[in-house]
């Protein structure tokens, strides 16, 4: 099984019990609210929704604005427990939604308002041309949104300076989903946390990084906010 398979399977393992595990840990949601937040999202802005999963954050936008959703994510799994809602709300007039490899969607250049993605793009290997694709799908003026972890998981794996930068974040994460999540939550971040330290499908870098990349793809006045009380948990809002 090749690496990208795998990673789908992982996600449409969690898909049924996602919403009961990390939906349930306050500081996500807190960082969804800022991502909205940072968006100044008005009527009629169309969005694309980059990872959607089970549709936590594109929820938060329509409950902001009379927006328009477009949601792209590489499991079915989370897309159909998406589509549940979708159809339990009667959205179906506000949102779509395709199933796509990410690394792979195609857009029409300068189609969206806002592109967002949430705890997604650490998973693509190859950031600075996912960035530069972001780009040119957005319309001038457009913004990126960027909710992620700072996180620097880059270097050797053997490295144990490495390992302890990432154990000091997992130690908190550990705590907080068990706290707030329950056990499954508590095993499922476990079960995350390794594939972190081993750079197994999970390539986080720091939100300075983040910065330069959306630098070197020519957005400009970069802003970062981080989440209250959670100074793991950061926002990146680039403008075109």
């Amino acid at each position: 099984m090749d690496d990208d398979k795998a990673k789908d399977n992982w996600f449409g393992d969690w898909a049924a019990e996602y919403d009961e595990t990390i939906g349930k840990v306050e500081r996500h949601h807190n960082l969804l609210d800022l991502v909205v937040e940072s968006s100044y999202v008005k009527d009629n802005d169309n969005i694309l929704d980059i990872g959607c999963g089970t549709g936590l954050l594109a929820l938060k936008f329509l409950q902001k604005s009379n927006c328009h959703i477009t949601g792209v994510d590489s499991s079915q799994e989370m897309l159909d427990v998406f589509e549940g809602k979708i159809n339990n709300f009667g959205l179906n007039g506000k949102i779509v939604y395709k199933h796509e490899d990410l690394e792979n969607m195609e857009f029409g250049e300068k189609q969206f308002d806002i592109i967002s993605s949430t705890f997604t793009l650490h998973h693509i290997k190859d950031k600075y041309t996912m960035i530069k694709k972001i780009y040119k799908m957005l319309k001038i003026g457009g913004r990126l949104i960027i909710g992620e972890i700072d996180l620097d998981t880059t270097g050797d794996i053997r490295d144990p300076k490495r390992l302890m930068r990432i154990m000091e974040y997992l130690k908190i994460e550990f705590s907080l989903a068990l706290e707030e999540g329950g056990v499954n939550a508590f095993s499922r971040m476990y079960d995350n946390g390794k594939k972190h330290i081993l750079n197994d499908g999970e390539y986080c870098v720091s939100f300075t990084q983040w910065e330069k990349i959306c630098q070197k793809a020519n957005f400009n006045t970069i802003n970062i906010k981080a989440v209250p009380d959670f100074e793991w948990f950061k926002v990146l809002v680039a403008n075109k």
